[in-house]
């Protein structure tokens, strides 16, 4: 009788061990339809749309790299010569949104009676966010400006 309970206790405690090595099994996943079904298959992500416009942004700043807040940014659409103006933020930022990729563009700053280098958006970059710096120099007068202190300068005799 010693060996028949011995026995029953001896394989009760290896089936209990088996079990507790065996897996748990997460029924979580039952819900879902493609696993429920038996396919293996991972789920198809779906492509992200083509950006149907793009955006300009950057900085206006000085010749030592400081922002420069209330300087006029103008974007010149060069198929319709149409401007956009925006006035920069204290951190010397600005923004045009909403540009077509078609078309090419041209951005400037002003800032008191200087302006920034004139930079060009082609219509070849088909980048969706593009970032232009505009750095106003202080040595390099606007040509406009120069010419007007010229013009008004009494002559010499």
């Amino acid at each position: 009788m010693k060996r028949v309970m011995f026995g029953t206790v001896l394989a009760a405690a290896l089936a209990g061990g088996l079990c507790a090595q065996q897996p748990a099994v997460d029924n979580s996943a039952a819900h879902d339809s493609a696993a429920s079904i038996g396919n293996d298959r991972p789920l198809i992500q779906k492509k992200q749309k083509a950006a149907t416009s793009r955006t300009l942004n950057g900085q206006v700043v000085d010749d030592t790299g400081k922002p420069l807040e209330g300087a006029l940014v103008t974007l010149t659409n060069m198929a319709t010569k149409e401007r956009t103006e925006f006035f920069t933020k204290k951190d010397g930022r600005y923004n045009f949104a909403d540009l077509n990729f078609n078309i090419d563009y041209q951005v400037q700053a002003r800032y008191k009676n200087l302006n920034s280098e004139l930079r060009k958006l082609s219509q070849y970059d088909k980048a969706p966010k593009m970032v232009r710096i505009l750095q106003i120099n202080p040595d390099a007068a606007a040509p406009a400006a120069v010419e007007a202190k010229k013009a008004d300068a009494p002559a010499k005799q």
